[in-house]
């Protein structure tokens, strides 16, 4: 006797977990540094470090990153260099997917 095959459930990519990697939590401020091609220099803006996996963070800021945009990030323990995968804006202020070097 044939038994009919249960049908699964279609994923909502708009809803599901699409990372590749676990996320942990994290709380604390960290220091980005990005260079000001106008004012050719290197600027300094805080911001808040929201989670991390293996490969990145995710951040929230003041001022809009642009995709693209290399950022060191300064902990109290060391700093890393990354890029600015993704930024959202958020009702107060942008948060932003960096992806480690």
């Amino acid at each position: 006797m044939a038994v009919a095959p249960i049908p699964f459930p279609k994923r909502n990519t708009a809803v599901d977990e699409r990372r590749l990697e676990p996320r942990y939590g994290a709380e604390g401020e960290v220091m980005l540094v990005t260079f000001d091609p106008t004012a050719m220099e290197d600027v300094e803006m805080e911001a808040t470090l929201l989670d991390f996996s293996l490969h990145g963070l995710r951040i929230k800021t003041a001022r809009e990153l642009a995709k693209g945009q290399e950022v060191r990030v300064i902990f109290s323990w060391g700093e890393a260099s990354t890029q600015v995968m993704w930024a959202t804006p958020l009702a107060n202020g942008f948060e932003s997917g960096l992806q480690l070097f």
